[in-house]
């Protein structure tokens, strides 16, 4: 789990790390279909579990699910999950979002949304994400050519 307070004097260091991400998206309509029913899924067992503790709801976030789909695929390229330049998407989320404050969750190997929803609940770190004042979210899942599903989760408050 990875949590960013952002200052104003962070957003001139972020700028200065600003680098270029290079969007790629699968062509397959199927796949596209069922990663967009998953994210779904996945937002609303969220906000279901949100709405058990009196926590306002998280929306989608469109920019955030971007970079979320984007490092989805690039774990699943390399086949191995990681937090791996998260500090350029924090600097290209801060850009485009300015949000307050932001997080990033990321879980591998789970077949359906309600298994990686509950191995994140039972995750203090992604747990804290999940349960923190965060108002948008982006979700991103690919599966890597051994089959095995990537997710990425970018939380934001705006």
């Amino acid at each position: 789990m990875k949590t960013t307070y952002l200052k104003p004097w962070s957003l001139m260091i972020m700028f200065t790390l600003f680098f270029s991400v290079l969007s790629c998206s699968s062509s397959d309509d199927d796949t596209n279909q069922e990663d967009s029913s998953i994210n779904s899924q996945i937002l609303n067992l969220l906000n279901d579990h949100r709405s058990n503790l009196d926590l306002p709801s998280l929306a989608f976030n469109d920019y955030a699910t971007t970079l979320a789909e984007e490092h989805s695929l690039y774990m699943a390229t390399q086949d191995k999950m990681s937090y791996d330049n998260y500090q350029e998407r924090a600097s290209l989320l801060i850009k485009a979002e300015n949000p307050t404050k932001m997080g990033e969750s990321v879980a591998s190997k789970y077949k359906t949304a309600n298994n990686v929803v509950e191995a994140m609940l039972n995750n203090l770190d992604h747990k804290n994400n999940i349960e923190a004042d965060f108002t948008h979210i982006g979700i991103g899942v690919s599966k890597s050519e051994s089959g095995i599903n990537y997710f990425s989760f970018i939380f934001l408050r705006k």
